[in-house]
């Protein structure tokens, strides 16, 4: 099989980088004798060699003062982080130990400062000034930088570097990524903790709550609950990386408890420094009373007193094991051998199973020595010999690890189980967000619980990408290395076609048929696994694929890409196949066809958009416009190209912001480029687009500013398709600044435009249904709900059976204008439908729209806790990200809620919000929380800072023209009249309210005015929609 070789020029690695320096270098050379300088470097380069080389690093260049070590070669492991944080902390402490005769006691003790980073670098081999190796990437300068912003004596370590074994440490402040400019998070280290075991340091961060394994951890229960011994006595928990073996025996033996018999356990490591029999010489102090911090000496005390009771039991072997116990396996001398120092340990297993029950738990095994693999084969042949488990990974053969036992194999987490180990770390994801880190993650609830830990510290948007820097690319980039080349060859091939992998490409990409028992081991290796539905391979967990791809050079990364686009374009000219347009974008662009990847971006880009498939659409536009990014000397016509794609991008994500960043610099530079070129449409449509998305935002005055430049620039095109366009576009963007008069006539006028054309086209219109349902929500706004509703019945009519995501957003101001109308059941029934309709389509921001109004109509309908959390749970998914469209309403929503719930601190929190959005010209909620905050005034007695909220209540309304929200403040201002005993004012006031609100269509709130007062009966009279509503009499 012929495969692409790699780069003679140099690999790529997965490593981790130390950088150590010494501090005060500048005072030694000016103050010491430069042949003591010498001497004393020295010695330091001694330091750095012995350190580097006791935790299995390499040296690999040494200037003046400092040191470059690298941790992860010839082969990556996942401890390599650890093993540096351990090098840098003997440098720091041997380093501070020298003296010298020649050295001013005023300039000890010496001292470091060192910073480690990890990731992926191009590493060649050096030469007399790069050193043994030249590494090129940016970890290298990271770790510099890091060094240099650590003070005297301190180690900086990124996060990335040091994964889940950074709580094998004691760790100071954090260093936030904002905190220099470029830099990764990082924390100081300071020493070595307590922890021994790798759960005990990563359970210190907090742990998942326990998920599923229900039939494992039954299995687990009865084989150690049994009383007589059973006929198989060891089991063996078999899963990948991160599934969760050590936590499952952490849960079955507190649910069992260790009454019944003697638990020890032992653990084995890849780490370089590991002993021989390392699990068992940790059950044998364990069981002699030896504590972690002992000294020999002490160990050795501690275990002749434990040993001395059965001493004569033991015979020989007593010294033996006193020794072991003190000093490890090296220290009895001569060949390990079962006559040897497994024939003594094997002695005293025997004699402590003899004593009562024993149950020994071993973590780790696949890391485990020969020597303990032949101990645990003679304590199983003993006739009355203890019940093990052991916890390992798969062997990368396929065979058991001991044959005949059980061997129970955990799986990845469900859908259901990771969204409830993601909310334990990130309480207010939305679900599209669980389904991200789901698939990302394959399941596996170490990675769900790294990538929660990113997203928590970070920006959710962009996970993916920061993961492929963090620790679970190390691991799997040690696992890679593990692998032998030619199966090597084969998963590299597999990632450059992506998550998933057609047989036949495999076999362009390989050059021929690869062997199926390669197959067979990369999917015993959990890299690949065969699809059950078709002729495919998959890759486990995005994270694989894509840690696999980093690790790849990028003339071999190339050579793929180009014969794989060469076979899909053979496929594509003998079908004309369009269902191959989103894979050539993607191949073109890695072989680096930069012209071809944006022709066929831009093709799958429309495919999605008439699927409307939005986010999909939005991804292909984005990678069309970085291909003509990298086009040489780029064409005028090209350039246009890359306004109009900016445009189609806008479209594709005008009907999700909440689901993008705050970041209009694409839209800015698509008015800067088509201003260069002097294109007059263009920048009209560049315009247009940057105050849409600037609408998107929640922007309202910048929108505001952008659209009016791109209607003056259509007008002096004479574009009248074009103007009216645009006009509809300000007219929806002044309805949201609540600039209403001036926003119904321009919606009004293009309406009548769009109108004129779509009965000569027959063309649906779902910019006229948009517009409408903004005057929609105008009218109702100002308590006009038969206009409103007929504008809704008006909006839907153009869009009957459309799946188009505007229908959506037609649904969601029906169900605002019928909450605001007091029709509960309506709009929960509404507002249910469209969530549901929201999740099918993705859609973050209508989601999060309809749960808040399901929920607060629950809430107001029946005091519903449940609907109270949801609409609390949907304000918090746009609070976190500081979402600010049209939120003014579903936080009045809360404010109201909590409020009425006694909640003061959510309450007085979300109306600052509001109050906020009220000086950007978002006014909808705000007369709602000036109520509320009047209320809780009234509630402390303040009755004039209550009477002022009320006042900004009334202008607010007068402001609007709300005739809705001016007959709540008259109702709320006899309540408070009642509040102060005036009551005949009171009772006067509430009455007025009430028939105002009737008069609108209010009845349920003129029920409420009338109820909370006298309590007087109500009759029902039906409403224009046919629905009993109560009105007072």
């Amino acid at each position: 099989m012929s495969t692409q070789t790699r780069d003679p020029k140099g690999e790529r690695h997965r490593l981790t980088v130390l950088f150590s320096d010494l501090v005060g270098s500048t005072a030694l050379g000016r103050d010491v004798e430069s042949e003591h300088l010498s001497e004393l470097l020295s010695q330091l380069r001694q330091i750095w060699h012995r350190a580097v080389a006791k935790h299995g690093g390499h040296i690999i260049r040494t200037q003046g003062d400092g040191a470059l070590a690298i941790f992860g070669h010839p082969q990556s492991g996942e401890d390599d982080g650890r093993r540096a944080a351990e090098a840098a902390l003997d440098i720091h402490q041997w380093v501070g130990q020298l003296r010298h005769d020649g050295v001013s006691p005023a300039l000890m003790p010496l001292r470091m400062h060192s910073g480690i980073h990890a990731g992926t670098v191009l590493l060649t081999q050096g030469d007399i000034e790069s050193g043994r190796y030249d590494l090129i990437g940016d970890v290298v300068n990271t770790a510099a930088h890091l060094s240099r912003h650590a003070g005297p004596d301190q180690i900086l370590a990124s996060l990335d570097a040091l994964g889940p074994h950074a709580n094998f440490f004691e760790l100071g402040a954090h260093l936030p990524s904002g905190g220099i400019s470029g830099m990764p998070q990082a924390r100081l280290v300071l020493r070595r903790s307590t922890a021994t075991r790798r759960f005990e340091a990563t359970s210190r961060r907090g742990l998942t709550p326990f998920i599923g394994r229900n039939e494992v951890f039954g299995f687990l229960t009865r084989f150690l609950s049994e009383a007589p011994l059973p006929a198989q006595r060891c089991t063996v928990v078999v899963g990948g990386p991160g599934l969760g073996k050590t936590r499952l025996l952490e849960e079955v033996l507190e649910h069992v408890g260790t009454e019944r018999f003697r638990l020890l356990r032992g653990s084995c490591e890849s780490y370089v420094g590991a002993e021989v029999l390392q699990p068992f010489l940790q059950m044998l102090r364990s069981a002699l009373g030896i504590g972690p911090d002992a000294s020999i000496v002490e160990a050795k005390e501690t275990a002749r007193t434990a040993l001395e009771p059965w001493a004569a039991q033991l015979g020989p072997h007593a010294e033996s094991i006193l020794a072991l116990a003190s000093a490890g396996a090296d220290a009895r001398g001569g060949r390990i051998t079962v006559d040897g120092v497994v024939g003594d340990l094997l002695a005293f297993f025997t004699g402590l199973s003899a004593q009562g029950p024993l149950v020994l738990v071993i973590d780790d095994w696949q890391w485990s020595d020969d020597a303990s693999r032949q101990l645990l084969q003679a304590l199983l042949e003993l006739p009355n010999g203890p019940r093990v488990i052991l916890a390992s990974r798969p062997r990368e053969d396929g065979t058991e690890w001991i044959s005949g036992a059980p061997h129970l194999l955990l799986e990845p987490f469900q859908g259901p189980e990771t969204d409830l180990a993601v909310r334990r770390w990130v309480p207010q994801a939305d679900p599209f967000l669980v389904a991200r880190i789901h698939a990302y993650a394959g399941g596996v609830p170490l990675f769900i619980e790294e990538l929660c830990h990113s997203i928590a510290a970070n920006d959710p948007a962009s996970f993916e990408a920061r993961s492929k820097q963090g620790w679970i690319a190390t691991l799997v980039a040690s696992r890679l290395a593990r692998l032998p080349s030619d199966e090597a060859k084969v998963v590299r091939a597999a990632a450059v076609i992506g998550n998933t992998v057609p047989h036949g490409l495999l076999v362009s990409a390989c050059g021929s048929e690869p062997d199926p028992a390669i197959v067979r081991a990369l999917a015993d290796a959990d890299f690949l696994y065969a699809d059950p539905g078709g002729d495919v391979l998959r890759f486990k967990h995005g994270i694989t694929r894509d840690a696999v791809y980093d690790s790849i050079g990028l003339h071999e990364r190339q050579a793929l890409h180009k014969r794989i686009e060469a076979t899909l374009l053979a496929r594509s000219e003998q079908a004309d196949r369009e269902d191959a347009m989103e894979a050539l974008a993607y191949h073109s662009r890695g072989a680096g066809h930069w012209e071809s990847a944006a022709r066929y971006a831009e093709r799958a880009g429309d495919k999605a958009m008439a699927a409307f498939a939005l986010d999909r659409a939005s991804a292909q536009y984005q990678v069309a416009m970085q291909a003509l990014d990298r086009v040489p000397d780029r064409s005028r016509e090209q350039s246009l190209r890359w306004c109009l794609l900016a445009n189609k991008l806008g479209m594709a994500n005008i009907f999700d912001p909440l689901s993008l960043t705050d970041d209009t610099s694409v839209f800015e530079r698509a008015v800067a480029i088509a201003s260069s070129l002097g294109e007059t449409a263009a920048m009209a449509s560049a315009y247009e687009w940057l105050g849409y998305m600037c609408y998107g935002f929640g922007r309202f005055r910048d929108a505001v500013t952008h659209t009016r430049t791109a209607l003056e620039l259509a007008r002096k095109l004479g574009d009248h398709r074009l103007i009216a366009q645009i006009e509809a576009t300000l007219g929806q963007i002044l309805a949201a600044s609540c600039q209403y008069d001036e926003a119904i006539a321009l919606i009004d006028a293009a309406i009548s435009t769009k109108q004129q054309r779509t009965r000569r086209h027959g063309a649906i219109s779902f910019g006229a249904a948009y517009a409408l349902s903004c005057k929609g929500g105008i009218l109702a706004d100002r308590g006009d709900f038969d206009g409103a509703h007929a504008c809704f019945r008006e909006a839907m009519a153009l869009v009957e059976g459309s799946t188009h995501p505007v229908v959506n957003s037609v649904r969601n101001w029906i169900a605002v204008a019928l909450n605001w109308q007091g029709r509960w059941r309506e709009a929960e029934q509404l507002a249910v439908e469209g969530a549901r309709i929201a999740e099918n389509t993705r859609s973050l921001l209508l989601l999060a729209d309809c749960r808040a109004a399901s929920g607060f109509a629950r809430w107001s309908a029946a005091a519903d806790a449940d609907g109270l959390l949801q609409l609390r749970n949907a304000a918090e998914w746009m609070e976190r990200r500081n979402f600010q469209f049209y939120t003014s309403v579903q936080y009045s929503w809360l404010v109201e809620a909590a409020t009425a719930e006694g909640d003061v601190e959510t309450a007085r929190r979300y109306a600052a919000h509001i109050l906020r959005r009220a000086r950007e010209g978002e006014r909808l909620g705000e007369a709602a929380a000036c109520r509320s905050l009047a209320r809780l005034a009234a509630r402390r007695q303040d009755l004039s800072l209550s009477e002022r909220w009320l006042q900004r209540a009334e202008a607010s309304a007068g402001w609007r023209g709300s005739l809705r929200d001016a007959a709540l403040n008259l109702a709320l201002h006899g309540e408070l009249l009642a509040g102060q005993g005036q009551g005949e004012a009171a009772r006067q006031t509430i009455i007025e309210a009430a028939e105002k609100l009737k008069a609108i269509g209010m009845h349920w709130h003129a029920e409420q005015a009338i109820r909370l007062f006298i309590g007087t009966p109500v009759v029902y009279a039906n409403d224009q929609l046919g629905r009993a509503q109560p009105c007072a009499v």
